[in-house]
């Protein structure tokens, strides 16, 4: 990332490749004897919360611009917090899925 002055403004110029760097290094597959774990990384780009709704917008590993929706199945005690997790783990579902599809087929990633 680079920041820029012109004037009184500040501009800020994202790397995509650092980015995607520090997604690549989240995203793992350890395994270790009879144990394994799965880790996998996702950049957050904005959540829009309409109780009892919520919209998760993510970038994958890939690049790829994702969108997951929520719903908080107890509207009298709406807790953003605990929408959000359910679409993070949507969000997760999902890469999931779309590894499998391409270790299937043969794709890379």
């Amino acid at each position: 990332m680079a920041k820029y002055k012109v004037g009184d403004e500040l501009i800020i110029i994202k790397d995509p490749s650092e980015e995607k760097q520090k997604l690549k290094e989240l995203s793992r597959l350890n395994i270790d004897g009879d144990y394994a774990t799965l880790t996998w990384g996702l950049k957050v780009i904005n959540v829009e919360y309409d109780k009892p709704n919520v919209i998760l917008t993510y970038r994958n590993v890939n690049g790829d611009i994702q969108k997951v929706f929520a719903v908080c199945s107890d509207i009298e005690n709406f807790d953003q917090e605990k929408v959000l997790e359910k679409a993070l783990l949507k969000a997760f579902q999902n890469e999931i899925i779309n590894i499998s599809v391409m270790r299937n087929t043969g794709c890379k990633l």
